[in-house]
Parts: structure tokens; sequence; C-alpha cells
């Protein structure tokens, strides 16, 4: 179990969990139906659903975390019916519909060991659950007004959501563009993830900033977010290379789905960057097929740990921690607990 060890984080994820939980069960109507079972709280229609543990890996809210925990690091008075909390819940359910729309993109049929939400009720009501829910996080961010923050505020929290969204849908767009191309080079890719998920993890802490009692340190903290958001998409690339450390089954027998769409991942890029003329042709070969096989996979990991595209994918992970806290050495704030999330963000191994 991923926080186990952290009474605090599972605390505010807690929080997190039960208030989008809480904004979805008021609405009364399938669609959301559909909200709740991504979320993994409910099963599909007809299945007798066992609920996971409350704060496993497939529980995590890594982006509305974010929020409380640069809240809550810079205002202890946090509590459970907070402002933060309210906005962590938007800014993860803005991150849950671009997972929803993922998935479609992808045709990825399985989300956190189940059938993706397309998979279960078709690609239109995917979409219509994913749009949704992109509304329903405005509107959550819109009624902080009910919790007595001025209007002011509640309007720029308005326009980080946005913005954050639509930079995230630029490096979406951005990554599927280089879906087919060889030539991506490490500073396009580095460009890419800070739009996907810096954006979102940047938007999280500075939401967080903003609604805590220091409000004016919300630069800092977006900096940390943009790095640390940048880290957690390179450890998360090697993990769907390589292999999950939490997961028991053997990779090379079931290998990743965004290694087999031939999703342009960090250490692919790397060793692409580095390889000859020799080298090259090989992964070109592989990567020019039309579907990736399992053999292909294995290949292309023997052939990227070899041109160093691995060690150069941690080596680049440990720069983006580092500019993280870069970002915010010069502020007085409960660094453990900020070190303590990094780190289930960005473990590799």
């Amino acid at each position: 179990m991923v926080l186990q060890n952290n009474n605090q984080l599972t605390k505010l994820n807690s929080w997190i969990n039960e208030d989008i939980s809480a904004a979805i069960s008021s609405r009364q109507m399938g669609l959301y139906n559909l909200m709740s079972y991504h979320f993994g709280w409910t099963g599909k229609p007809g299945e007798d659903f066992i609920a996971s543990a409350t704060n496993d890996l497939h529980n995590l809210r890594r982006y509305g975390l974010a929020c409380l925990v640069a809240a809550n690091s810079l205002d202890n008075s946090i509590s459970e019916n907070s402002a933060a909390v309210s906005a962590g819940s938007a800014i993860e359910m803005l991150a849950t519909f671009a997972e929803i729309h993922d998935d479609i993109q992808a045709g990825r049929p399985i989300r956190n060991d189940r059938d993706a939400v397309w998979w279960v009720w078709g690609p239109a009501q995917a979409i219509n659950a994913g749009d949704g829910l992109h509304a329903l996080a405005r509107l959550v961010i819109l009624n902080l007004t009910d919790k007595n923050i001025d209007s002011s505020l509640v309007f720029n929290a308005t326009k980080v959501i946005d913005n954050a969204a639509l930079t995230m849908c630029e490096g979406r767009f951005i990554e599927l563009e280089a879906q087919e191309r060889i030539d991506l080079s490490v500073e396009q890719y580095l460009e890419m993830a800070k739009a996907k998920n810096g954006s979102i993890m940047a938007g999280a802490m500075r939401l967080g900033a903003m609604l805590s009692t220091k409000g004016n340190l919300d630069d800092q903290f977006a900096e940390f977010g943009r790095n640390i958001g940048v880290a957690m998409q390179i450890a998360d690339d090697i993990k769907e290379l390589y292999g999950n450390p939490t997961n028991s089954s053997n990779i090379n027998d079931r290998p990743s789905e965004e290694v087999l769409n031939k999703k342009k991942l960090l250490p692919i890029i790397a060793a692409i960057n580095n390889a000859d003329i020799s080298h090259k042709r090989k992964l070109g070969e592989i990567y020019f097929k039309r579907v990736l096989d399992p053999d292909d996979v294995k290949n292309v990991r023997q052939l990227v740990s070899d041109l160093g595209g691995k060690d150069f994918a941690k080596q680049t992970l440990n720069d983006f921690i580092d500019n993280a806290f870069k970002a915010v050495s010069d502020i007085d704030f409960d660094l453990e607990l900020l070190s303590s999330y990094a780190k289930i963000l960005t473990k590799i191994d």
C-alpha cells in the first residue's frame, strides 16, 4: 500500500477521495456511475463488486493530494472542510477527465487492473463521462465562494484550472503527433512532459499555496510542481518499459500497452538520440512496424539499456527532482511532508 507508512498523507488522500465521491454521488444519473467506476468505487453493470482498500495505489489521488500537500506544508490548520480540499478535488477531476479520454485515444482496454470505462460503456459514453468531470471540476472551483473565499481568489483559481487544462491538452497533442516519429529529441520530449504532466502538477501545487495562509508563495510551489510532474512522468516511463516494482507479474509476459502502442518514452528517445546508424536502423525497423508484439518489446528493452537510455532517464529524473526542491529552498515550510510525497510520485525501484 503506497501510503501505509505515512498517516498524514493517508488522511489527506482520504479527504480528496471522500470529497470527490460526495460531489459525484450527489447527482442522480447513470452518467455519474461511469465516473464512480473509473475512480474505483463501484463495479460495472452486473458485477459483484468488492471495493479495494481505500488508500492503495489505485486510490492514490496524485494531483488532488499534491494540492493538499502544498497547502498543509505551509499551513497546518488545513482541515477536511477547507477550501484546499475542494480545490484538490477539482484538479484531480480535471486530470481524471484526461485519463478517461486518454484510454479511448490509446485504445487501452484496461485501467488499474479493471476494464476501462470506454471498454464497458463504449467510447461515446466514456467521452461524456470525461467531459462531465471537466465541467464538474470547474463547478467545484467556482463553488469555493460557498466557503467564504473571496471572489477574486476564486476567479484566479478558476484561471489556474483552465490554464492547466489547456496546457495539458497541448502536451497530449504533441505526444500523439510524435507517436509515429522516430526523430523526437530529448528537448522536445521534455517540453511535452512539462505541458502534459507538469502543467497539472504545477496547477495543483499553485492552488494549494494560494489557498493557504501564505498565498504569496504560489509561484515557487508551482515551479516545484512543474518539475516534480516531469520527474513523475519520467518515472512512469521507466516503469512502463522495464516494469513496475509493485507489479508481481512478469513484465516480459505482459508488455505495457503504452510500449506496444509505440509511445515515445524517455529511455527510448534517449537511446535513439545516442544510437549510431546501425542501432538506429534496428530501432527503426521495430518502430515502423504497424503493430508491436512482445518479442519486439524485449528487443527494445535490451537495445535501450545497451545504448544508455535507461541510465540517462534515471539521471534526468534525479535532475528534475533536484530542480523541484531548489524552487522552494528559501521557504520556511514542512519540507518532510513534501519530500515524502515526492518520493511516492517518483519511486522507480
